[in-house]
């Protein structure tokens, strides 16, 4: 199933991926057509100096009528015919049907040319042959005794015999034999050195190729993670740690490439070299055995390598993980770690995990970098073996030593393509496993998502209600909000306050939909909410979170994120309300300055008012403060929230305000007190503090009664 759905991915590469089949299917067969012409030259080019011919080109008059003499009756007139005297030869002039027969013919002509051999014989010239042989039974007795003793030769020895007869048969017609090797052996090398160029231009193709498909896949799949953690809400982000995210649009994603490109670069190579060498191997039966236990007791290591390594590959990744997380916490909180002076304590900590990712890798790795070694070893005792039954076979005329060097080449073929593809498979594991952990995130379902059919959000500023709202946690016992009940009118400011973990940021959470509420109901006017098309709700809402989160960039573009059509009037307006044009004006390069990753370079009070200006960049009907104004002074905390009733006024927008601090929530046109998950009390600050005991005890411990009053 991974492997089927990470091939959707190569989908797109259709094309790509038959030209990098066809390609490798071209270097597969150059490269298997190397061992065959380095047999060629060694055999034909060397060992019989570049003599090719079946039959003679150019006989001298002595062997051509020792031939006449050798060849049967019904033979005598197709050798007249093939053969056309030229001054003191005969040279070739057409094809012939019977070489056999010639063949014979021809070998034992050049044997009767040796004196030693007429000499055992009882003959003293090849006058005397053709005299012994010129009746009908002399001659037939002596072919069928020739015959007799010719018939356990085999191709190969009568190839080998016929080729250094021509190369006598030529020497004795003066031709040079030297030249006709040296122009043999050229043209040879020029055909390896023409087949290993197309071979590495192949090879380069499909490098190419393989990054582009594996690139393009990968790119596509962290597209794919990072559009669906986009879409996570806060229920998702439960299920997996930010550290562990990362790890899985990074690293996992970046293993499946490397595993991608080396398949389709090697994984396809190695296979198709191997199966096709092992085909010309198989034809030469006699030593094919060795390759058949070499390739078996591959097997075995094989197996029980990767049986040990696979476990420990899904323990790596998880470590990957927690080591990201380790690493993510101690960056990020740095400055308590040195103020509690606890380096040593983290120190161990990061120590304890990362040795562990050192032990599992060297133990894996131990195991895999055996298998190196161990087929070196392999394919050298092969060598071996091959090289000594090949000398015996040689030795015996059953093989020339062109093809036992193309054999060898070939069986190293064999052997070098299980050794690839093992090295593959040890990357196969992991990246499976990191395969499985992107694919983990992408099947994550989103639990807050569009119906099959929305519904229109109404025109203009509507009544937000919540009506008996209640919300608990995936798999939770208690609900964090039980039976909330209560009604925003548009224009109006509503106020959350209460103790710390009563539910507070939930609550207002569920509006823009980051949570979807257990029970009840919360409706925009008439419409429910969960009837609405997500990205329209969230338009209409200005969310501004207690930690304010500023993205690299400048001044103007984290304002623009929020409305990427604002006006430089809007802009300054949004930094005139947030109180943040004081200090924006001081920078060299005001809304064009610099900010750091994270906002790193401005202060948190700075950060937030900005983060507050970015939500007013744009035109919306509600806007969410989630304890927004925590880090402000109390004069800044002030004049922005009455720069925020003079455009609440203006724009008829709704304004909902968590808060710790009485100060900036007794002016609100509805106060909410939450404890433990409930409202138990709502109204306005003074009617709060007649009836609301939680209310009175907050204040209470923030104001005196004089300032309460006011």
């Amino acid at each position: 199933m991974t492997f089927k759905r990470i091939c959707s991915y190569l989908k797109p590469y259709f094309l790509s991926l038959l030209a990098i089949i066809c390609l490798v299917i071209i270097q597969v067969e150059t490269d298997l057509a190397l061992p065959d012409s380095m047999a060629d030259i060694i055999t034909n080019g060397i060992q019989f100096s570049g003599i090719t011919d079946q039959l003679p080109t150019k006989l001298s008059k002595d062997t051509y009528e020792l031939m006449e003499v050798l060849v049967p009756n019904n033979e005598i007139d197709n050798l007249k015919q093939a053969y056309l005297k030229k001054e003191d030869a005969y040279y070739l002039e057409e094809k012939v049907e019977h070489v056999n027969e010639f063949q014979k013919a021809f070998l034992i002509a050049r044997a009767l040319e040796n004196p030693e051999m007429l000499k055992s014989l009882h003959l003293n010239s090849n006058q005397q042959v053709v005299e012994l042989m010129s009746t009908p039974q002399a001659k037939e007795k002596m072919l069928s005794s020739v015959n007799e003793k010719m018939k356990d030769l085999s191709n190969d020895n009568m190839e080998a015999a016929t080729r250094f007869a021509l190369k006598q048969e030529y020497e004795a017609c003066g031709m040079n034999v030297s030249n006709l090797q040296k122009a043999y052996i050229m043209k040879s090398g020029l055909k390896m050195l023409g087949i290993t160029a197309i071979s590495a231009l192949a090879a380069i193709l499909v490098s190419l190729l393989a990054a582009k498909v594996a690139a393009g896949a990968a790119a596509k799949m962290r597209q794919d993670v990072f559009e669906k953690v986009e879409n996570f809400e806060l229920e998702e982000f439960s299920k997996f740690s930010t550290s562990s995210l990362i790890t899985r649009t990074t690293n996992d994603v970046q293993q499946i490439q490397m595993v991608l490109s080396t398949l389709l670069r090697i994984g396809l190579f190695a296979p198709f070299l191997g199966i096709a060498a092992l085909f010309k191997v198989v034809t030469y039966e006699s030593m094919t055995f060795i390759l058949g236990w070499a390739l078996a007791i591959i097997g075995v290591v094989l197996f029980f390598t990767f049986r040990y390594a696979l476990p420990r590959f899904k323990k790596i990744q998880q470590l990957v993980d927690s080591l990201n997380l380790v690493s993510r916490e101690q960056l990020s909180g740095m400055m308590v770690i040195r103020a509690f002076h606890n380096e040593k304590f983290e120190e161990e900590r990061f120590d304890g995990v990362n040795q562990e990712i050192t032990d599992i890798n060297i133990a894996v790795n131990r195991a895999i970098s055996m298998v190196s070694p161990f087929m070196q070893f392999l394919m050298s005792f092969v060598g071996i073996l091959i090289i000594y039954f090949g000398a015996h076979e040689i030795d015996a005329g059953t093989l020339n030593i062109g093809s036992m060097m193309a054999f060898l080449q070939y069986a190293m073929n064999v052997l070098m393509s299980f050794l690839v593809i093992a090295m593959i498979f040890t990357m196969v594991p992991r990246s499976s496993i990191s395969a499985r952990r992107i694919f983990e995130v992408l099947d994550t379902p989103n639990k807050i998502q569009n119906k099959d059919s929305t519904k229109k959000l109404p025109e203009g500023n509507q009544t937000i209600r919540f009506d008996h709202v209640s919300f608990a946690y995936p798999n939770a016992e208690q609900d964090v909000l039980h039976d909330i009940t209560f009604e925003a009118k548009p224009g109006s400011q509503i106020a959350i306050i209460g103790s710390t973990g009563c539910g507070k940021s939930t609550l207002v959470n569920l509006i823009p939909r980051f949570f979807d509420a257990s029970s009840g109901t919360i409706s925009f006017g008439d419409t429910n909410i969960k009837d609405v098309n997500l990205e329209e709700l969230r338009k209409r809402i200005s969310y501004i979170p207690q930690n304010g989160v500023l993205f690299s960039g400048t001044i103007e573009s984290n304002l623009k994120y929020a409305n990427p059509d604002a006006s430089e009037e809007q802009i300054l307006n949004a930094l005139n309300i947030s109180q943040s044009s004081e200090f924006v004006n001081q920078l060299e390069n005001q809304i064009h300055s610099e900010i750091a990753q994270g906002g790193s370079n401005v202060s948190g009070g700075q950060r937030q008012r900005l983060s507050i200006a970015r939500a007013l960049s744009r035109n919306s009907d509600i806007y969410i403060f989630d304890d927004t104004f925590s880090a402000l002074d109390f004069k800044t905390d002030i004049t922005l929230r009455k720069e925020l009733n003079e455009m609440m006024k203006s724009t008829n927008a709704t304004i909902f305000i968590v808060a710790q601090r009485i100060s900036t929530i007794q002016h609100a046109d509805l106060i909410l007190v939450l404890d433990d998950g409930q409202i138990v009390g709502q109204g306005t600050h003074e009617e709060l503090l007649k009836n609301c005991s939680v209310y009175q005890e907050i204040a209470f411990s923030q104001l005196s009664r004089k300032e309460l009053s006011k």
